[in-house]
């Protein structure tokens, strides 16, 4: 039986086989960049003027080419240098507003730009393209598509299956809400932000394992931690 394995698996034509699905695997690659980079290029070329959050109200409102265009714009200014991989680069809070943090902010930018590009004629592969960027961060696909609001999950699942794109996109947790970015609703114990599985911020607006804000991805809002000597409920001071 070994025998027979190593030798249907070493046969020329299962390296054929191999060799085809590699192949097909790059030109789809190639695709992606081919034919999404000139769409995010052609958005780019109206994108509009505004500051970080005048530019993420855009991507909630008025037609879909104008939202796209305020999308790509928003995460071309926020992540380093345009790349969405490195979205734990960008930290601290929207100025002159209530604790709403720029890493959220930016990550929501990014899905809202792959969702309104899926709308436009060929935006799909921009779509694809921005996707495949982000995707090169494994913590970046562990904290945002393994777990996910089921919006954004139908989306991904349009894009993957109309563009072929490559590489483990699955989710085990699907919940939350778009947009992304949270509202900031007061305080909570640690005790009771551990009991619900919500996730860290640190004193900068950063994603972690531990710090001072909580992120309640069910409700999308984000909470202050305070002592557990308080009674293990949620405290809000609207």
């Amino acid at each position: 039986m070994l025998t027979l394995s190593f030798a249907l698996f070493s046969s020329p034509s299962f390296a054929d086989q191999k060799w085809d699905a590699f192949v097909a695997k790059m030109e789809q690659r190639a695709k992606i960049k081919e034919v999404g980079l000139p769409i995010i290029e052609a958005l780019r070329q109206s994108a509009p003027q505004g500051s970080e959050e005048e530019l993420w109200l855009m991507t909630k409102r008025g037609e879909t080419k104008s939202r796209a265009a305020a999308a790509v714009a928003l995460v071309d200014r926020m992540f380093p240098e345009g790349d969405p991989s490195r979205w734990e680069e960008v930290s601290g809070f929207i100025p002159k507003r209530s604790v709403q943090p720029r890493q959220l902010l930016a990550v929501d930018a990014l899905f809202s730009a792959v969702a309104s590009m899926r709308e436009l004629p060929d935006g799909v592969w921009g779509s694809a393209y921005l996707l495949d960027r982000f995707g090169k961060s494994a913590m970046g696909r562990l904290k945002f598509i393994d777990d996910i609001p089921a919006e954004l999950r139908a989306v991904l699942d349009k894009v993957i299956e109309e563009t072929q794109l490559s590489g483990d996109w699955s989710s085990s947790v699907i919940r939350g809400r778009m947009p992304m970015l949270p509202l900031y609703r007061g305080y909570i114990t640690r005790n009771h932000a551990d009991s619900e599985a919500m996730q860290y911020l640190d004193g900068y607006g950063s994603l972690s394992g531990n710090g001072r804000y909580a992120w309640d991805r069910d409700r999308n809002y984000i909470y202050e931690i305070i002592d557990n000597s308080f009674d293990n409920r949620r405290i809000v001071f609207d």
